[in-house]
């Protein structure tokens, strides 16, 4: 099918046929008509030829005025083959054009997915030294002997932006028996294969500039001074939390699953939960900083449950009592919980710099308001430098007396006196940094066990000393 740019040049070009026909054809009636006058007709004849004139002038301003339009038809003609042109080389510009932005696009959707998603981990190497004077058999009184072993720790994490305020964390870690407090394994068991366990599953939602709703197989979401032992750092807590921070204020709220139960409704089959919340502000003071925060949990159906609420069956330095989950006939005695735990503390460091280096003065209080003694923790310190850049190093020392029923036994530090309360003494702790992500760590346990109450074997201020050489790499 012709363009209309093709179909005007046709149509010009006809006129211009025409026209030529028109003014060849009257031309020749003009001189004909001329050529038969005569004489006695000469009056009629000049008439005639009025007549004629007059049509000729007619018909030729009708030429000259068809001559015009094609003129007209053929600038036309000759705008609409260069707009037809010009479109031409537009569609394939557009083509082109659409080509390079869909690739972009693809492009786009590519590097957005991965800037959503952040990956880290980390991996550790130790060796470790213990010295516990616990007598190893009460009956014989035979000494413990000292322990000497190699650990790895691996933990691999992932975060992902799901939405502009939604984030999504996973991660996985090595685990000896699911321990919550330690993700250590022990090179042991002739090269066998290491358990490697979910360690993390959360979303995180900030559902206002000032505050968060957390829920999941999360990280600690409060505040704990530099060197507080009062939970363990390998500790991530299950439930849901909220967490807030306005100007200097900030604090959290949390509702945490210890034990589900499910059993006969003629038994308490009532849930081990662990509530709490903290408030604390950070109050700058020059260039340096003071914190200070308040803590309150509640170990809510923990006290003398079977079976008992925390993790195999160890009370981790807690005080027990045994009741019957047999028959009268065959009695079982089961340890559980002897005391609630509505747990009270007050935290903070006053951070500062010092020669060039930072410096942080700490402290950790604790009380359990429910049982009538052994209900206290202290602790204090002070750290010198943060191992972190090349070349850096850090230096802290701080003195712990953890009494037995001050704290939940489950969430104490696992390193400190075993890992169990009802102890107390010093931690020494060094680092150094000979390239970024990489950090040399020395520390020293020198503690005091069974400080209230005597063990099993009668034993009273048992010492335990425990030595950790650590290669931390980050990536």
């Amino acid at each position: 099918m012709a363009s209309a740019g093709e179909q005007a040049h046709a149509h010009s070009v006809k006129n211009f046929t025409w026209r030529a026909t028109v003014k060849n054809t009257l031309m020749a009636g003009a001189i004909a008509i001329a050529l038969m006058g005569s004489p006695a007709g000469a009056a009629q004849a000049q008439e005639d030829l009025g007549e004629i004139r007059n049509m000729l002038r007619g018909l030729m301003q009708r030429v000259d005025k068809l001559e015009q339009e094609n003129t007209t038809l053929r600038s036309e003609n000759e705008n609409l083959k260069a707009q037809s042109d010009y479109l031409r080389e537009e569609t394939k510009g557009l083509r082109k054009d659409t080509a390079v932005a869909a690739a972009d696009i693809a492009k786009t959707r590519g590097s957005d997915w991965a800037s959503r998603i952040s990956l880290k981990g980390d991996l550790r190497y130790r060796y470790e030294y213990i010295a516990d004077d616990t007598f190893n058999n009460a009956t014989a009184r035979v000494q413990t002997a000292d322990r000497y072993r190699d650990r790895l720790r691996a933990r691999f994490n992932m975060d992902a932006r799901a939405t502009d305020n939604i984030l999504v964390g996973l991660g996985f870690s090595t685990t000896e028996g699911g321990d919550p407090r330690s993700s250590n394994q022990t090179l042991t068991g002739v090269f066998n294969r290491k358990s490697l366990d979910l360690d993390l599953a959360f979303f995180d939602w900030k559902f206002a500039s000032f505050g968060n709703l957390i829920a999941g197989k999360m990280k600690q979401p409060f505040y704990k001074p530099a060197g507080s032992l009062y939970w363990d750092n390998d500790i991530n807590p299950e439930g849901v939390a909220l967490t807030f921070s306005r100007g200097t204020w900030f604090g959290s709220a949390f509702g945490y699953q210890i034990t589900e139960v499910n059993g006969l409704e003629t038994l308490n089959t009532a849930d081990t939960m662990l509530f709490g919340g903290q408030i604390g502000t950070r109050i700058p003071i020059g260039s340096s900083t003071l914190t200070l925060a308040a803590m309150y949990y509640d170990l809510a159906a923990g006290e003398r449950r079977v079976p008992a609420p925390f993790f195999n069956g160890i009370s981790n330095g807690n005080s027990t009592v045994n009741i019957n989950t047999g028959t009268v006939a065959a009695p079982v005695l089961t340890p559980v919980l002897a005391n609630d735990f509505r747990v009270v503390s007050l935290g903070g460091d006053f951070s500062y710099t010092m020669f060039g280096q930072p410096m942080s003065v700490w402290f950790d209080l604790a009380q359990n308001q429910d049982p009538e003694d052994f209900d206290e923790a202290f602790s204090g310190g002070v750290t010198v430098g943060r191992a972190s850049n090349p070349g850096s190093w850090e230096f802290g020392v701080g003195f712990y007396a953890v009494e037995k029923d001050s704290i939940f036994g489950q969430l104490f530090d696992s390193d400190f006196g075993s890992g169990v309360t009802d102890s107390e003494g010093m931690v020494i702790r060094a680092g150094f940094a000979p390239v970024r992500n990489w950090t040399l760590n020395l520390t020293y346990f020198m503690n005091d066990r069974n400080v209230d109450v005597v063990n099993g074997a009668g034993q009273k201020d048992v010492n335990y000393d425990r030595g950790q050489v650590d290669v931390n790499l980050k990536f």
